[in-house]
Parts: C-alpha cells; sequence; structure tokens
C-alpha cells in the first residue's frame, strides 16, 4: 500500500439528514488504494448511509466526496464502471438461478463471465457445483460467495461491501475474509463495514462511527482500546432458579428428511422449563428446521417431541397457540409503523384491546424504540428491526419462544442488550434460540448449547 498516493477515496465534511435525523455529520476520511478499510459502529450511527454517498446511490447535504478522483455528485456514471458494491441485503434475484444470476450482473457491465474469469475464478469454483439452483435455495454461505462474484464480474477496482458477513457461520466467515485478503493482494481496495470485532482487527484501518460522527480513525487495536468500553462490553450474568417440573421440551430420535437430504438426524434432548436454551451449528446444520418442528410449523420424519405435553405430529395447533417465534427473516410488516406492528401481532396473538395501548407504550419504553413509535419498519437500522421482532414475539407473554439466530447482524454495542432483553423474558417464558456464534457459550457461561451437525 503506498500512502503517498492520492486516496482513492476522499470526504470532507460530509453531512446527510433525514428529516430532523442527522445520520452523518461532519464525516471526513480518505482510503488509500489497497488498503482494507473497516467501518464499525452501532445500528444507525450512519454507515449505510455513508455506502450508499459513495456509491452514488444518495446524494449528500453537503460537503465534497470523491472516489477514484471522480465528484460522486457530478461524476457518477464514471465511478459506477469502477465498483463493485455488495449491500447489506444481498443484491442477488433470489428466483435466479448461480449461473443467470451472474449473467444478469455481467451483462449490466456489458461484459462476460469469461471476459474476467480469472478474477472470480477462486471464488466460482466453491459455487460452481450449484451453478443451476436458483439462489433463494443457497445457504448463507453461498449467497455471500455469489454476492461477491456479481461484485467482481467486471474487475471493480473498489469493493464497498455492507456488512457481508452477517447471518453468516463462523467458518463461511473466516472463508470469506481469506477471499477479502487475496483480493486487497491484487491490488483492489475494499471498504467494509462488519458488527464483529474479530473481523475488524482483520483490516488496515478502522473508522468508528457513532451517532453520525467518525469518533476515531485508526489501526484496529488503537480504536477497540481506546473504545473498549463501547465496543467489548462484558459478558452478562444471569441467576436461574432451579425448576422441578417436567421439561417442556422432549425430544427423542427426531428425523427430518428434504427427500434423500437428511436435515435433522436423530437428535434427542430435553428442556426444563424457564432455562436459555440454544441450538448451535453452522449454517445449514438443521437449526431452523428443528425449530420448525417443534413450533408445529413442519412434520419429523421420524422420531417423537412433544412441547408443553403436546404431541408435534398430532397436536400442532395446541402448541402454536402457546408460543413466541421469531424467525430468522423477520415476522414484521415493513410497510407498517413501529407501533402499528406491535397492535397488530397484539390483536392477533389474542391480547385484550384495552390492554394493547398501554402495554405497546410500557414495551415500546422498554426497548428503546418509544420515540420511534411511528417510524415506518422499512427505515430502522437492522438491530432495531431485531429488538422489535423479539418484543412483538413475547407481547402476548407466551411459555415458550422460539428465537432463529436473534443477534445475527447486531453491532457489538447493541448485543448485551438485546440478551438482557432475553435474560429479562426468560423470568416469565422459555427462550430456544438458534445461533452460529459460538463465543456466546463463554460470554453467557449459563445457556446450554446443543450442537448440531445436521
Amino acid at each position: 500500500m503506498n500512502k503517498n498516493m492520492n486516496p482513492v477515496i476522499d470526504t470532507q465534511h460530509l453531512c446527510k439528514c433525514y428529516g430532523t435525523v442527522k445520520a452523518l455529520q461532519d464525516i471526513s476520511l480518505n482510503i488509500q488504494q489497497g488498503e482494507l478499510f473497516g467501518l464499525i459502529g452501532p445500528d444507525g450511527a450512519g454507515k449505510t448511509t455513508l455506502f450508499r454517498i459513495l456509491t452514488t446511490l444518495l446524494n449528500a447535504d453537503s460537503g465534497e466526496a470523491s472516489v477514484l478522483g471522480y465528484d460522486v455528485q457530478n461524476e457518477f456514471r464514471c465511478i459506477r464502471r469502477e465498483i463493485g458494491y455488495m449491500p447489506g441485503r444481498f443484491s442477488l434475484y433470489q428466483d435466479l438461478t448461480v449461473e443467470e444470476n451472474l449473467n444478469f450482473f455481467a451483462t449490466i457491465f456489458q461484459t462476460t463471465i469469461e471476459e474476467h474469469y480469472d478474477q472470480i475464478r477462486e471464488i466460482y469454483e466453491q459455487i460452481a457445483p450449484f451453478r443451476k439452483r436458483r439462489a433463494g435455495a443457497l445457504s448463507g454461505g453461498m449467497k455471500q460467495k455469489l454476492a461477491l462474484c456479481c461484485a467482481l464480474i467486471h474487475s471493480p477496482k473498489i469493493l464497498f461491501l455492507d456488512e457481508p458477513t452477517t447471518g453468516v457461520d463462523p467458518v463461511s466467515r473466516k472463508e470469506f475474509w481469506v477471499m477479502l485478503k487475496r483480493l486487497r493482494d491484487k491490488g483492489i481496495t475494499i471498504l467494509v463495514s462488519t458488527p464483529f470485532m474479530d473481523e475488524a482487527r482483520k483490516c488496515d484501518r478502522i473508522a468508528f462511527l457513532y451517532e453520525g460522527r467518525i469518533r476515531g480513525i485508526n489501526t484496529p487495536s488503537v480504536i477497540l482500546e481506546q473504545f473498549k468500553d463501547i465496543l467489548c462490553p462484558p459478558g452478562l450474568k444471569h441467576n436461574h432458579t432451579e425448576e422441578n417440573e417436567r421439561p417442556i421440551i422432549k425430544v427423542d430420535n427426531l428425523v427430518k428428511c428434504f427427500g434423500t437430504f437428511t436435515a435433522v438426524d436423530h437428535i434427542s434432548f430435553e428442556v426444563k422449563r424457564g432455562e436459555i436454551f440454544g441450538f448451535l451449528g453452522a449454517n445449514g446444520a438443521g437449526k431452523t428446521t428443528a425449530m420448525r418442528i417443534l413450533c408445529g410449523l413442519s412434520l419429523p420424519t421420524e422420531g417423537y417431541a412433544e412441547v408443553m405435553g403436546y404431541d408435534v405430529r398430532t397436536q400442532s395447533e395446541n402448541i402454536k397457540r402457546h408460543i413466541g417465534y421469531m424467525s430468522q427473516r423477520f415476522s414484521l410488516y415493513e410497510d407498517l409503523t413501529v407501533s402499528e406492528n406491535v397492535r397488530l401481532f397484539g390483536g392477533i396473538y389474542g391480547v385484550s384491546k384495552k390492554e394493547i395501548p398501554a402495554r405497546t407504550e410500557a414495551m415500546l419504553r422498554r426497548i428503546g424504540l418509544y420515540e420511534e413509535r411511528n417510524t415506518v419498519v422499512q427505515s430502522l437500522p437492522l438491530g432495531w428491526k431485531q429488538r422489535l421482532a423479539f418484543s412483538v414475539a413475547i407481547f402476548h407473554r407466551p411459555q415458550l419462544v422460539f428465537l432463529d439466530e436473534p443477534t445475527g447482524g447486531v453491532d457489538p454495542a447493541t448485543r448485551p442488550q438485546f440478551w438482557e432483553l432475553i435474560y429479562q423474558a426468560a423470568e416469565y417464558t422459555t427462550p430456544v434460540l438458534g445461533t452460529h456464534l459460538s463465543s456466546r457459550r463463554t460470554r453467557n457461561h449459563d445457556i446450554r448449547y446443543y450442537s448440531l451437525y445436521g
């Protein structure tokens, strides 16, 4: 990395507001050619807004920015030809196959897969066996690799990656960062945001954004030490009460097959009332499948399972009336406001109309979203949506709540707050969650995990 060159990304005093909300305030930074530069910060800090300005999808209110020497407002067409962008939500067409997605993006940039194959060869070879599979049917790790191939198809000089490994298991995350370092070694400049501090440590430099401002730019070790109380808070503690009741969940040799594929293979365990129980495993290990069976949403192929004394095969409707479920893809209505979502789910779950207004206000104050009660959900940061989705899942105080990857993509500063919500809920319900974040075993030592490998 040549420090004497002009920066390939340069911003001076950038500002952006959404109404009265100051998303970016006085943002000034420069990134050198060939640098792997990271953006970290809590949800709502302004990371995605900055990405959208630099990729010419959004205009700043004031300030200046250039990419590869081109002005982001006046020379946006030149910039778009030279960059690759992987937004927070994969920019893939779910109904197209792997091969069709690649051909589509190649056509947009007036090129072909063959012309720039050397650029994507190493990554493409990993997904080539699935080239006829629809993108929507791929695992999180495979989607991520396909999205990266699509962003590289025209051999860009700069890659913009907005939380590219959110919702991806640790093995796939590690593989992804190995690929990023190899791309950096080829001279490609990479700007990446991440909620994971182990990933931030792999960058050459990082910038910490907080409340729309850059609080510091330096090497990862310096920034993580300087802001350790915010970025790496201590683990939470929780005291369980002993329960002598019969298990709330009993599973014996449970199997689930989809055709010739075995998603869940002879699993057996029990869950006590009031404990926090987790399924631990990589993408595709069977966590979601197991949880859907226990929720009464899918029938097992073999074996036995009961939830709250109800057989999952014959009494699934009884199970559904007594549980809450937060799916990996949030079950929120994006076009409704925060409070409208809460009231809607309160009605669906049978909460009294007289109780809903007061309980809605109390819940939104508890999770810190009362000031956003009239905000349309679609415009909320990812971490805020997760807090809201969790809260509507427990609004009716169910005996059991199933949480599928509840902290996926939540920033380090917010993650302990989310776990505090789970601990509070455990006082009156039994949380069962699926996660691939193995570090949770050490930071929350009182959570019992069941490792899944299919």
